[in-house]
């Protein structure tokens, strides 16, 4: 145990749980909540747009948390002065910021003023690039020229925003070996391994349906179409059942001529219930850090078949799951193969949940992350 006395820390993200959430608001979520139980005063700082409903109307509300709002802005790069004076606000002597924007740079610039800790965290593998939302401009189309050379310039200054943030922090902590090394390779930055927390749902008396899961946003990184793809290849089969759950484009909607259901978003509770019933969940992301979906699926029993995503090869060599080294025709075969059979291996299920209930217990996450503070205070 880390003899370390309790004080106060705030937690620094852009978007905040509300009705329904994506895995980085959820970690954070998870340890505003552990951190309350070892008796810190916890404060939490949130980008907040115009119009958007009262956070105490959330299930995810905590009124033993203070909660501080900063103003969002279409020009993004604003926000560094909005979260600034926010953050300036704040009575915490540690501060934990997840989810890179430009308040990244806002907590860093004052925790160095006001000799503050600073740990950033890293929510995906992508936090690892150098100039990742310049890149990302490149995947959007404009009908203006002058509104695609202001996202221009937003990008391009978001991206300084974000690297000085991440040299500033006084530690910053990956999800895995697999994010560890590409901080490293490029930008050159030391850090240490924290895992993610996982939350057992313990569902009581929920029956195994022949249901195979699809849970996301519509962002392309996820390459939701695959899902339908997958779907429209067995759309002859009406004893197995496709579900995408997730925020959801109108355009996909349009091309799910299979079976496919789409409920869209849905609360925690709600998605919870769905991954207690799936047989399989089927990951198409080009990449991601340890997504919360894994997490979701191990504790829940459903079996993992990953097109793409592999971190630390707990697929290929440890055997969580099954991945499929962006092969969708072979992952189509081995979801046949299920479907037709209606098993699954009960050694991977069985050998994953012990798994997650070991590496992503909320007290040893916490721990080690207290321990990996002190060492960096």
């Amino acid at each position: 145990m880390v003899r370390f006395r309790p004080k106060t820390i705030c937690f620094v993200i852009p978007n905040y749980v509300t009705f329904t959430t994506g895995g980085a608001e959820l970690q954070v979520y998870y340890l505003t909540k552990e951190f309350l139980k070892r008796g810190w005063k916890v404060e939490l700082v949130y980008g907040k747009e115009k119009g958007q409903g009262n956070l105490s109307a959330s299930p995810y509300y905590d009124e033993r948390i203070t909660y501080l709002s900063y103003r969002k802005y279409k020009f993004r790069a604003f926000e560094f002065f909005s979260a600034l004076m926010t953050i300036f606000k704040s009575k915490a002597g540690y501060f934990y910021q997840r989810t890179d924007f430009a308040l990244t740079a806002s907590c860093a610039l004052y925790c160095k003023l006001m000799k503050k800790h600073m740990t950033y965290a890293l929510a995906q593998d992508q936090d690892a690039e150098n100039g990742k939302y310049s890149a990302a401009f490149k995947t959007y189309n404009y009908q203006s020229s002058i509104k695609q050379w202001i996202r221009k310039l937003d990008f391009n200054l978001i991206d300084k925003l974000v690297e000085y943030g991440k040299r500033s922090a006084s530690l910053i902590v990956c999800q895995n070996s697999q994010q560890q090394r590409l901080l490293k390779s490029n930008l050159n930055l030391k850090s240490e391994i924290v895992s993610s927390i996982a939350i057992n749902p313990q569902l009581q008396d929920v029956k195994k349906e022949n249901i195979i899961l699809w849970v996301g946003n519509m962002h392309p990184v996820k390459q939701p179409q695959l899902f339908i793809e997958l779907a429209n290849r067995f759309a002859n089969n009406d004893n197995w059942r496709f579900v995408m759950i997730g925020r959801i484009d109108e355009r996909l909607i349009d091309t799910a001529n299979s079976g496919v259901e789409i409920i869209g978003e849905c609360s925690y509770d709600e998605t919870a219930l769905w991954y207690a019933k799936a047989k399989v969940f089927v990951n198409t992301s080009v990449r991601e850090g340890m997504p919360n979906t894994f997490l979701q699926s191990w504790y829940n029993k459903a079996l993992i078949l990953s097109l793409n995503v592999n971190p630390d090869g707990i697929f290929t060599d440890d055997r969580y799951g099954i991945a499929f080294g962006g092969d969708l025709h072979q992952l189509g075969d081995d979801l046949g193969r299920i479907m037709s059979r209606s098993e699954i291996n009960q050694e991977i299920l069985t050998r994953s949940y012990a798994y997650v209930n070991e590496k992503y217990d909320p007290d040893k996450v916490v721990e080690s992350l207290l321990q990996k503070i002190l060492k960096h205070a």
